[in-house]
């Protein structure tokens, strides 16, 4: 399929629908035209990069703060008088199985 970053084409395979990939899409301009507001001296390009950081640094907080609940989980898993329960593992919504192909 064929995306429009930025006002840039890039045509990406992606085992993601269609819908989804759309979406991202949309976030992606949606973080542009923000920081073009916000730094309207910048070129298109520096305001991807600044979108392209600010969603990064999201993601890593987000990451941490996962982490956190999974570590709580395990932690709470165990309490029942010291006892390993078996049990399903914790889903993980941000690992990706493959990673988007371009």
């Amino acid at each position: 399929m064929t995306i429009n970053l930025a006002g840039q084409e890039f045509r990406i395979a992606s085992d993601s629908s269609v819908e989804h990939m759309r979406s991202l899409e949309a976030e992606v301009n949606r973080r542009v035209r923000e920081m073009q507001a916000l730094c309207p001296d910048q070129s298109t390009s520096r305001c991807a990069l600044l979108a392209m950081l600010s969603m990064t640094d999201e993601n890593v907080k987000l990451r941490a703060e996962y982490a956190e609940v999974d570590r709580k989980i395990s932690e709470l898993r165990t309490l029942r008088g010291g006892e390993t329960r078996a049990a399903a593992p914790v889903k993980r919504p941000f690992e990706r199985k493959k990673p988007v192909g371009v």
